[in-house]
């Protein structure tokens, strides 16, 4: 998931607790709705977090691996499962990114769209 994506959805969340907190006032009709709508918020972006964070340390450990240049590589991920896409320099440099992919705790599966440079 892409970061900006990731802020909006927090801003939202932020937003929405900060109406909860203005609208305390309101009837119990509309503060159950707003409760309801809240739960509802707070159980899709769930995943959404889950998914970023298994990203992210994806290429944290990427990045903390001697070796490995990050430039040009994008990680995603959903489910457990982790893609990389980019390019590499050579089939060594992708062996050795896929393998430390493979390593991170929480990635089931490996999705390879990593292309090797033309000389």
């Amino acid at each position: 998931m892409k970061q900006p994506i990731l802020i909006r959805i927090i801003s939202v969340c932020v937003c929405l607790s900060l109406l909860t907190i203005l609208l305390s006032g309101c009837n119990e009709k509309d503060a159950n709705a707003l409760k309801e709508d809240t739960r509802k918020l707070s159980n899709d972006i769930g995943p959404i977090l889950k998914n970023s964070s298994l990203a992210a340390k994806v290429t944290a450990h990427l990045s903390l691996h001697k070796g490995v240049n990050m430039a040009g590589i994008h990680i995603d991920s959903q489910d457990g499962i982790a893609t990389v896409s980019g390019h590499v320099k050579d089939a060594n440099a992708k062996k050795v990114i896929i393998s430390v992919v493979r390593e991170t705790t929480g990635v089931d599966k490996v999705v390879d769209k990593l292309e090797i440079a033309k000389p």
